[in-house]
């Protein structure tokens, strides 16, 4: 996540209330009702290339794979593992995803929903622990620790795939597994009579998958995590990474949804040829629906080379990577400012040219 400064505008994860003005943030594509599977690469996008539109489904930092009609998410030691996020926004709807998590100490399988300005639900899952998923939620990004509850989810969360579930309305949040409710959260029920807000959230959110080392963290991480991740586990003797594989999501969308079809931008990456219904917030953080152009940002990343393909049917026989794992980045790093790299940068620069001063 990060906050726009005063370029034509960021993308996926742009805080709004936090950058130089809540529209320096590019408009969040309203939810379309779909089923996502992944036995095709070519709507799935490197988030260091993507620069606006729905003409992808997701973007990705890590290396995701696909093996046997699956979505492999990858963590290899020494890389922050990998992460998909949609590029339109569910604002209240019923979500799921087909998961197997990953195996093994220290590393965490997540399943989520995060708005801009972090409003969260999340379904994650210990790969210690393979009989359970961990659900929660948060409100802004204010951490409560005591709202995360584990819920059996009767199977193996890693031999076998079992659909998790979030059913997010305006009143009450939902978890499922295995299409079964299995826990309900009210909004009249998260009231903060010291702020006067609910603690609910209540924002365009994209989805997203993940596969992170926990083991790795702080303290209180890695003993959540159930300790140090095990880089001699039995699980990345073969392929070089633990894994956790996604089959497919759907999205069921409450309320507003997209104008029909995709975005479609012009080759010279300029305005979009046809306007999408998208949501936008104001300087107080409210939330409304604009149908509006979105002009595409140039950069120079290489194009992309696609993703490594598994020739092997067998979904359970995980691809060898070939090339270069992409870095962990923020989901809008392309083209957003940081405050504080430019900030530590300015102040180096003056820093050297103080000294040259003085050694004259």
């Amino acid at each position: 996540f990060g906050y726009c400064g005063t370029d034509r505008f960021c993308l996926g994860g742009c805080n709004p209330l936090l950058s130089f003005k809540p529209d320096s943030c590019a408009p969040n594509p309203i939810c379309v009702s779909n089923l996502y599977t992944f036995d095709q690469s070519d709507k799935v996008q490197p988030t260091s290339e993507y620069t606006g539109g729905t003409d992808v489904d997701f973007t990705y930092e890590g290396q995701p794979l696909f093996s046997g009609g699956n979505l492999v998410m990858t963590l290899a030691k020494g890389t922050q593992g990998t992460r998909l996020s949609t590029t339109r926004y569910v604002y209240y709807g019923r979500i799921f995803a087909k998961i197997k998590a990953a195996r093994s100490v220290g590393i965490v399988t997540a399943f989520i929903t995060m708005s801009n300005i972090k409003d969260e639900i999340d379904w994650e899952f210990l790969g210690y622990d393979l009989q359970t998923g961990q659900s929660n939620y948060f409100y802004r990004g204010f951490i409560d620790y005591t709202k995360g509850v584990k819920e059996p989810v009767g199977g193996n969360i890693y031999t076998d795939f079992h659909e998790y579930g979030i059913d997010w309305s305006q009143d009450q949040l939902s978890w499922l597994i295995d299409g079964k409710i299995v826990r309900t959260v009210k909004k009249s029920d998260t009231y903060n009579k010291t702020t006067g807000n609910y603690d609910y959230p209540q924002t365009p959110s994209r989805i997203q998958l993940s596969i992170w080392d926990a083991g790795d963290g702080p303290d209180g991480t890695k003993q959540w995590a159930g300790g140090a991740t095990d880089w001699n586990a039995t699980d990345i003797q073969s392929p070089g990474y633990f894994y956790a594989q996604v089959q497919s999501v759907t999205v069921e969308c409450y309320g507003v949804q997209g104008a029909g079809g995709n975005i479609k931008v012009d080759p010279s990456w300029g305005t979009v040829d046809n306007s999408v219904n998208s949501y936008v917030y104001d300087a107080n953080g409210n939330v409304t629906i604009t149908n509006t152009n979105i002009t595409k940002v140039t950069v120079t990343t290489p194009p992309s080379q696609g993703l490594p393909q598994s020739s092997d049917e067998n979904p359970n026989s995980m691809p060898n990577i070939t090339g270069q794992y992409v870095p962990n980045v923020t989901a809008n790093a392309a083209v957003a400012i940081s405050f504080p790299a430019v900030v530590s940068t300015l102040i180096a620069t003056f820093a050297t040219i103080i000294l040259g001063i003085f050694a004259l």
